[in-house]
């Protein structure tokens, strides 16, 4: 692919968005056909420096809302870009980057305003200095106002070496998903995966009772971390995702698959005794799958559910998704767990 050719052509085209996506080092085919599978039009090229993507779909495709939507195992960060230019090593040419995101006419007086840059190569510039600097010059040009807390608008800037790219998004554009998958195995190896960590936590700090005879519920099962751990606990385990179950898990004798989406499933497979969610998905959407699936689990039981903080708003993310879940459940506990960087965990009661 011609980076340096084609790039800032492409990234002008109205009829063409782009946008650089993040995965675990060496998954980057296994991130390129999820995304193809989302979006078949997509083009996906591998960028040099490892665990990173350009996308490019026609501009009608609002790629940020269906990877909101949809289950993903190997997808991290997704940020829209605007432009991208060619540039060198020294630090003046943040100039050249400071120029473009004036021309893009997208940052207003009065706005607040961070700038983000991630840089990968050999400078004579950090990020720290670009974020700096920039933010800097457009305070003094513009009349925007830099604030790190709770900005309207990101200016990222993402730097490949000698090449940047420059996106000005809302705060809720920058979308951030959990990577499922992020160390290949050899053949035998058992891993203990982030996600067995992340319910072996909450099961802690909730102190929640599973029984050896209860049957549980496990949405967004895939790989199948939750699932291994909720086996050794529970009789029985419901698992869903239309995301293949590691085969380890999936030939354990009391565990059910269902390769589906969680509003797929049948609704004769209740009751349950404990129903977990870690669905990477939209909060809203997955709280509104949560409270159509309350008939399946026993009044008075449990659940525990992940909100993924895909933007910046946290707080929001976590009050909208309470205010669907008061419809059916109660006695809500939310807490922020080691394990769950990028989330949040909930704990509550069936109604």
């Amino acid at each position: 692919m011609d980076l340096h050719g084609s790039l800032r052509d492409r990234a002008e085209m109205s009829s063409v968005s782009m946008y650089l996506a993040t995965s675990s080092a060496g998954f980057e085919i296994e991130a390129r056909k999820e995304i193809l599978r989302l979006v078949p039009d997509a083009e996906v090229h591998s960028l040099f420096f490892k665990g990173n993507l350009l996308i490019k779909c026609p501009s009608s495709t609002d790629l940020i809302s269906i990877l909101k939507e949809n289950e993903t195992r190997y997808i991290g960060s997704i940020i829209p870009v605007n432009r991208a230019i060619k540039i060198s090593k020294k630090k003046s040419d943040l100039k050249r980057v400071y120029d473009e995101i004036l021309n893009l006419n997208m940052l207003k007086k009065g706005e607040r305003f961070a700038v983000c840059c991630k840089r990968r190569g050999k400078h004579e510039f950090t990020s720290q200095d670009v974020e700096r600097e920039i933010g800097g010059l457009l305070e003094e040009s513009l009349g925007a106002i830099v604030d790190l807390k709770d900005p309207a608008k990101i200016v990222t800037i993402q730097i490949f070496q000698d090449i940047a790219f420059i996106g000005i998004v809302r705060a809720d554009e920058v979308l951030k998903k959990e990577i499922k998958i992020f160390r290949k195995y050899r053949c035998g190896e058992r891993p203990l995966t982030r996600a067995e960590h992340k319910l072996r936590e909450a099961i802690r700090v909730f102190n929640i009772e599973i029984k050896p005879n209860f049957r549980v519920l496990d949405l967004g099962a895939a790989p199948g971390g939750w699932t291994r751990v909720l086996a050794d606990l529970a009789d029985h385990v419901v698992s869903v995702d239309p995301a293949d179950l590691d085969p380890s898990v999936k030939s354990l004798p009391n565990v059910t698959y269902l390769k589906c989406k969680a509003e797929d499933i049948p609704r004769n497979i209740g009751p349950f005794d404990l129903i977990v969610n870690d669905m990477n998905i939209d909060p809203v959407k997955s709280a509104k799958i949560m409270v159509k699936l309350a008939d399946l689990l026993k009044k008075g039981s449990s659940a525990l559910m992940t909100i993924k903080f895909i933007t910046r708003n946290r707080k929001k993310h976590v009050a909208d998704a309470i205010g669907i879940l008061k419809a059916k459940y109660k006695d809500f506990k939310v807490r922020r767990l080691p394990h769950n960087r990028f989330e949040t965990t909930i704990y509550m009661r069936r109604a």
